[in-house]
């Protein structure tokens, strides 16, 4: 299913059929609720598994992986790139799970070190890790310590996330089990909206 999908069924459930061209509820609206609600069902999943395993952790498929992402340099040995999206607020630092470098051959470098907001401020004083690259990502932004030019660099990052989020087009990243999550919080969310009046007048008088 891809997000476009997603979307016009949410729209026609909404509205009991086609939407008409007027409607004041978007597809861009829709789209921004959806990307809330995958943080919610991929929380949920996170508390199934640990209430049915004993551990928390989020499957699989809510796992998108992002290629091309460019390294510019930030401070000395420090280099910041552009992450697709913040990551969900799941655990210190699960939201990412995998960070990868690849250079102009294609050469692939082993896993950096994600280390969580705490362990970042007690980095210096840890030894070197060999063979290894130090991150770690605060908000949209991840960072690598090291003494390597990572501009010749591209990172490649694995996070949860239900995919591209600027493509309607695109697959929509979130096992089936989990879409009624996403449903119920967005038809919530829409159903207040469309229950609001509408200042129809321009007198300079608000509807409360």
């Amino acid at each position: 299913m891809t997000r476009r999908n997603f979307i016009e069924q949410t729209l026609r459930q909404l509205y009991n059929g086609q939407p008409t061209n007027d409607a004041n509820i978007t597809y861009g609206l829709v789209n921004q609720y959806l990307s809330q609600g995958i943080g919610i069902a991929a929380k949920n999943s996170y508390k199934e598994n640990y209430q049915i395993e004993g551990i928390g952790f989020v499957n699989n498929s809510f796992y998108t992986t992002f290629k091309g992402l460019a390294i510019t340099p930030d401070e000395f040995n420090l280099y910041k790139f552009t992450l697709p999206e913040i990551p969900v607020g799941i655990g210190a630092s699960e939201g990412i799970s995998r960070l990868l470098f690849k250079d102009s051959n294609n050469t692939i470098s082993y896993p950096g070190v994600m280390l969580t907001e705490n362990q970042v401020g007690i980095q210096r004083q840890m030894r070197p890790i060999p063979n290894k690259i130090i991150c770690y990502y605060e908000g949209s932004y991840g960072y690598a310590i090291t003494t390597i030019a990572m501009t010749n660099y591209t990172a490649s990052v694995t996070m949860i996330s239900g995919g591209d989020s600027t493509n309607l087009d695109s697959i929509l990243n979130v096992p089936s089990d989990f879409i009624p999550v996403i449903v119920e919080y967005i038809k919530a969310q829409l159903s207040f909206e469309k229950a609001q009046k509408q200042d129809v007048s321009n007198d300079g008088a608000t509807i409360v």
